[in-house]
Formats: C-alpha cells, sequence, structure tokens
C-alpha cells in the first residue's frame, strides 16, 4: 500500500504542482484539489492488494491459533478427513475474498481520476 502511495504521489504531473504555485494556492486546497485526486486510485489499488493479502493472513493465523474462524474450522476438518468441510470451507474462502475485491473496486471505480 505504501509502495503504491508513493507511486501516486510521484506520477502527479508537475504541470499541476507548478498551476498551483503560479496561483498560490494554500496547502490545503494542493492536497484536496491536486493530489488527492491525483493519487487516490493508486491507495485504492494499494488498499485492494491488501485486503487480499490480509484476508489469507487471517485465515492461516486462525489454523495456526486455533479456537475460532474459517481457517481454524479448515484445518480442523483436514484433521478429521472430512473432504466435503474442507471444499466448503475452500469455497467460503474464496467467496470472501472475492467479494472483498468486488466491493473495493466498486469503491475504486466510484472515485476513478480521469484526465479530460
Amino acid at each position: 500500500m505504501i509502495i503504491n502511495t508513493a507511486d501516486g504521489v510521484a506520477r502527479v504531473p508537475a504541470d499541476y504542482l507548478n498551476i498551483a504555485r503560479v496561483l498560490n494556492l494554500s496547502e490545503r486546497k494542493v492536497l484536496t484539489s491536486i493530489l488527492l485526486p491525483s493519487v487516490l486510485p493508486y491507495v485504492l489499488t494499494g488498499v485492494r492488494l491488501s485486503i487480499g493479502t490480509a484476508w489469507l493472513v487471517i485465515v492461516a493465523a486462525e489454523m495456526l491459533t486455533g479456537g475460532t474462524g474459517i481457517g481454524f474450522w479448515l484445518w480442523d476438518e483436514w484433521n478429521n478427513l472430512n473432504v466435503q468441510h474442507i471444499i466448503i470451507a475452500i469455497f467460503i474462502i474464496g467467496l470472501v475474498g472475492l467479494l472483498l475485491d468486488a466491493a473495493l473496486l466498486a469503491v475504486a471505480r466510484r472515485f476513478a481520476f480521469t484526465e479530460e
């Protein structure tokens, strides 16, 4: 996420910042009118990538720590050799990941910045 954000800031067109200097815009106005709209697509892409990784880590942590959660249930069913429940758990994990990605993609499309 940090790498995407840094890349987004680096790709802000220099012309935009030069115009802001010529117009003597305040830092707040530069941030809200130039930087945020330019960087937002990169930030949202970073969030999408991060949330996918976070979901995988959560499931893996549940497998290791035990107790509750879909990861623990998957690991428990693996130990019991219950293939039907393993397939259901994998399907649920994939479906939740797909829903998270679809929701973040909808947010990214909502705030898409198009240069006209």
